[in-house]
Formats: C-alpha cells, sequence, structure tokens
C-alpha cells in the first residue's frame, strides 16, 4: 500500500483565513443588530426590528461556522483518523436549514406585512438600513473567495442580510417618497426566494459530500484510463474517491501490476493524481497480476 502525502489538516492556511473572516463577520453582525433595535424603537419600524432578529439568527449562524472551522483544524485521533473535518460540513448543512427556517419566518411576517401596513418613520428607517447596507456589504467582502462549504453558509447568511438591507433602504427611500408603506414587505418576499435557492444549492453540496459522492467536475472513467495508462498497470478496480471536506479529497483504488516494480509504479500513479486531478490523500494498493491472467493475455 502507498499513500500520498498526507497532513492532519491539509488546508490549515486556509482554515486560519476563514477563521479571522468569520469573526470579523461575526463583530459587524451583532454590531448591525444593536444598532437596529436602536432605530426600530426609534422609528417604531417593525422592518428594522424583524430584520434585528433575523441578523441575530444569522450571528448565531456565523458563531456556528467559527466554532465548526475551529473544531476541524483539531488533530486526528485513533478514534477519528480524518480529524474533525466533517465537522465543517454538518455545520454548513444546519446552517442550510437554517437559512429555510429564516425565509419561512420572513415570509411570514411580509404577507402578513402586506395585509395589515404599519406606519413607520421612513428618513429613520432609511438612515438605519443604510448603515446595515454597508455593514454587510463589508462582511460579504470579507466572506468572498473561501472554498468551504460552511464558509459559503455563512456567506448566504450575510448575503440574505444584505438582501434584507437593500429591500429596507428601497422601502425607505419608497415612504420617503411616495409614502407607500408596502413597499418593504413586497421586496423581502423576493429575497426570501433568493434564499431559498441558495439554501437548496447549499443543501445539495453538504448532502453530497455526506454521502461521498464522487466529487463535482471529476470524470471517474478518464481518471481510471490516466492510471492504466501508468506503465506497468494493467487494471484497476475497487476504485473509490470521495470529499471529506471542501478542498479534501480522498481516492482509494486497487491496481494490478506486471513488468515493473510495484513501489515504482505506485509512486508514479500517486503523483499523477496528484499533478493532474489535485488529489493530495490517494492510498493505492498494489497486486501482482496473476500467471494465469498474463497467459490468458498472451493467447488473446
Amino acid at each position: 500500500m502507498a499513500h500520498a502525502r498526507t497532513t492532519p489538516d491539509v488546508h490549515g492556511h486556509e482554515h486560519t483565513q476563514d477563521r479571522r473572516r468569520l469573526a470579523i463577520a461575526l463583530v459587524l453582525a451583532l454590531g448591525t443588530a444593536a444598532v437596529e433595535v436602536v432605530g426600530g424603537l426609534a422609528s417604531g419600524s417593525l422592518a428594522l426590528l424583524a430584520d434585528a432578529g433575523h441578523v441575530l439568527t444569522d450571528a448565531t449562524a456565523l458563531g456556528l461556522a467559527l466554532g465548526a472551522l475551529w473544531l476541524s483544524g483539531r488533530p486526528h485521533t485513533r478514534r477519528l483518523t480524518f480529524g474533525y473535518h466533517r465537522v465543517e460540513v454538518l455545520a454548513a448543512s444546519l446552517n442550510g436549514l437554517l437559512l429555510f427556517g429564516i425565509a419561512a419566518l420572513v415570509g411570514w411576517h411580509a404577507i402578513e406585512r402586506l395585509r395589515d401596513p404599519s406606519e413607520v418613520a421612513s428618513g429613520t428607517l432609511l438612515g438605519v438600513a443604510l448603515l446595515g447596507l454597508v455593514s454587510n456589504a463589508v462582511a460579504l467582502v470579507l466572506l468572498h473567495g473561501s472554498e468551504s462549504v460552511n464558509v459559503r453558509a455563512a456567506r448566504l447568511h450575510v448575503l440574505s442580510d444584505l438582501g434584507g438591507s437593500v429591500a429596507a433602504v428601497a422601502a425607505g427611500l419608497i415612504g420617503v417618497t411616495t409614502g407607500w408603506d408596502r413597499a418593504d414587505p413586497a421586496l423581502s418576499l423576493v429575497i426570501v426566494v433568493l434564499v431559498c435557492l441558495g439554501a437548496w444549492r447549499l443543501l445539495n453540496d453538504t448532502v453530497a459530500i455526506l454521502m461521498q459522492r464522487t466529487p463535482p467536475g471529476l470524470d471517474l472513467a478518464e481518471l481510471e484510463r490516466a492510471l492504466r495508462g501508468v506503465p506497468g498497470i494493467r487494471a484497476v478496480h475497487d476504485v473509490h474517491v470521495w470529499t471529506v471536506t471542501s478542498g479534501f479529497v480522498v481516492f482509494t483504488a486497487h491496481v494490478e501490476v506486471h513488468g515493473r516494480d510495484p513501489f515504482d509504479v505506485v509512486h508514479e500513479a500517486v503523483h499523477l493524481l496528484e499533478d493532474r486531478y489535485g488529489i493530495e490523500h490517494a492510498a493505492i494498493h498494489p497486486e501482482r497480476l496473476r500467471l494465469l491472467d498474463i497467459e490468458d493475455a498472451a493467447v488473446r
């Protein structure tokens, strides 16, 4: 059996950056929620108070994502040979479900407000909403670019907050200029649809990881052909490839070797997987081609 280069955390540097981003986003979310509570009470705006609750829920999700990233960075043990990497995926799944819950709650409040709109101080609403918009935009930029499904989940929460801020700003503008008080709930329903679409994509990705589905974009048939092209490999079987967590792909297979030193063959195969497919954690078991198989091949 031969293995590719392995480490307890193959993306330790990225995880450190993600933790820093999430911590800053968490502080921004808590600050935004506090400002919206004060602004909502001062203006009589149910929209701001509801959004403050929304942001607090998302702050909880950011805290969950931050805790999961910290836990996933802990070293592996004899009982957990892959460490705590899967905690990240579980947290992302929980966050996806939480997004659906938030969307349902916001949608219900929006429908209620369409039926029975309330009068608010639109100027105060607009000012506080603009502050929330800037805060959420900064947090979204901070969380952009990470491949982690956990950070993607947090980013979706922040994006839903940003959408709520955009809706609140638009509602404030419309309220100031026209006095129409149904703008906020109407725009909120549009955001609900966008949040549900993002949550569905996130859950689809996390379920694929938990089901150990072949990573997206990886053609397994083409990969097997590439391995059979390594000199000395006659056959490839018992192939398994899955994702432990974002960017951490694991590959195992048995290969039948003939005519070359098995160690050299496996070494070449492991480097092929790493260089061409980016698979850094591979375990390949070489098997000597049986004499009967060689004779059958010669007859054919």
